[in-house]
């Protein structure tokens, strides 16, 4: 009896310190997933840059539909904490950043989620953008960025996809973790666009010109 006594407290005993183990698990389970956040990633309000191009005396319309504005791209890194998510807004991305640029190249600019006759007449294009493919990986953002330009009367004049790769912020990745991630998306994404509008720029310029040279024949 006194045997059996013994081993049952042992058993006891190691049932009591694989309870302990598991509950200790279980905190800290708890803990990572209370961490993880989910990260709202868009650009806040760029700052404003020159872009040094002709200016051209028709206006602009550029539609971005809701559906491509209010799109999320989850990006997840092991090496800023894969516990966390930043969603990153591609779409608005692009909106913010047509808004720097076009005003600067195009006498009138407006924009709208739903393509958007011109006045009849009008010395006018509409340029509608889809984001095809967005990623952030190997530390820098990838994207491609499809514009359709019309002439009054939707009549498409031309339909092209534009990419481009931004830097790389690896460093600030590595250095910074979770609290620089964010900074590298954004910067990375900018410099992704920045490339892409830099081509769109002379090809909206020479349909512009076009238009006006067989508008006067």
């Amino acid at each position: 009896m006194a045997v059996a006594t013994v081993v049952s407290s042992s058993g006891l005993a190691i049932r009591s310190r694989h309870n302990g183990v598991m509950k200790r698990t279980a905190a800290v389970v708890l803990m990572l997933g209370l961490s993880a956040c989910a990260h709202q990633v868009t650009f806040d309000r760029p700052p404003a840059y020159v872009v040094g191009a002709a200016r051209q005396s028709a206006g602009i319309t550029v539609v971005i539909d809701q559906q491509t504005l209010e799109r999320r791209v989850p990006i997840q890194s092991f090496m800023t904490g894969i516990a966390n998510t930043w969603e990153v807004q591609p779409g608005d991305m692009l909106k913010q950043v047509a808004e720097i640029e076009l005003p600067q190249v195009f006498s009138s600019y407006e924009f709208s989620e739903a393509y958007k006759e011109p006045t009849a007449g009008a010395d006018w294009l509409v340029v509608a953008f889809t984001i095809p493919r967005y990623d952030f990986s190997d530390f820098r953002a990838k994207v491609t960025v499809q514009a359709t330009v019309y002439e009054p009367g939707r009549r498409e004049l031309i339909k092209k996809a534009y990419s481009a790769e931004g830097d790389s912020h690896g460093a600030k990745m590595f250095w910074t973790g979770a609290l620089g991630m964010k900074s590298a998306i954004r910067q990375s994404s900018f410099d992704a666009y920045k490339v892409i509008f830099a081509e769109l720029r002379g090809d909206l310029a020479t349909l512009a010109a076009r238009r006006r040279t067989t508008s006067t024949k």
